[in-house]
């Protein structure tokens, strides 16, 4: 298994493209941003990139516009995708088969989240624990914000879902691979990163980022993050934080660097 993964840059017979969806969303075509002749053309594009596997035209209509299909969505839609592909400036940058609507392979391998899950998925697979580490950070990279910031809907919060969740897997797996290591600093901010990423990750993820706090900084560091969460879990969610974790934290507090590697240790005051 190599570490090597798609380049950001797609060849076709119509141009090079880039797909960026997390963080600011653009659709580059020979270095240049895509100007696009209505909304409902670049909410297509954004559509079918969320779905690789394609859908109807009735399905398009009905999730992403809400409309029946009817002569007046039909229409509607025929107009979207001819926008489409003229501003791409490739017919084929939408395929049609049996009736299911597709973007193009080379356009869905030019995207970021294709980067994305593409090295993850290799970094599962290596065979070492610095191709992994490096597949990681490749992954990482392409995952700078959330995905399709600018646009609503039911359809963008499942694939925002879904990315999220890759994001938070690899740097949790990336924590690991510093925390097996012996590199806690590095280990500490791949957890901090998981953390921003999705504040509901398990509550054991967040007792290891505050063992690692209290090592790799100090207790405060690590209690600070201790009273942030609880705060998040009060506002948000209307709960507390499990009684383990308050424990941890009276730990720390009274001066323990917490880590599975070390034997205990108390903080000078």
């Amino acid at each position: 298994m190599t570490g090597t993964v798609t380049q950001d840059v797609v060849m076709s017979g119509a141009g090079r493209y880039i797909l960026r969806s997390l963080g600011q969303a653009d659709v580059l075509l020979d270095g240049r941003s895509v100007v696009w002749a209505a909304r409902s053309a670049e909410e297509l594009l954004w559509f079918l990139h969320a779905f690789p596997e394609g859908r109807y035209r009735h399905d398009i209509l009905s999730q992403l516009w809400g409309l029946e299909d009817n002569t007046a969505a039909a229409n509607r839609f025929r107009v979207a995708l001819h926008r489409l592909r003229a501003a791409l400036e490739w017919p084929d940058a939408v395929t049609e088969q049996g009736g299911r609507y597709c973007l193009h392979p080379e356009l869905l391998e030019a995207s970021d989240t294709y980067r994305l899950h593409q090295a993850l998925r290799a970094s599962r697979q290596s065979e070492t624990l610095r191709e992994r580490e490096e597949l990681l950070r490749q992954a990482l990279a392409s995952a700078d914000g959330e995905y399709l910031p600018h646009l609503q809907g039911e359809w963008v919060e499942q694939g925002r879902a879904q990315h999220r969740a890759a994001v938070v897997e690899g740097y949790l797996t990336l924590s690991e691979l510093h925390c097996a290591a012996r590199e806690c600093p590095l280990a500490a901010q791949a957890l901090v990163k998981a953390a921003q990423s999705d504040p509901l990750i398990g509550e054991d993820h967040h007792q290891r980022l505050m063992a690692c706090l209290s090592m790799t900084r100090d207790r405060f560091a690590a209690i600070e993050h201790y009273r942030r969460y609880r705060h998040f879990l009060a506002s948000e969610v209307g709960d507390t934080p499990m009684h383990d974790t308050e424990l941890l934290a009276e730990r720390i507090k009274a001066g323990e660097r917490v880590c599975e590697h070390l034997p205990f240790t108390p903080q000078k005051t």
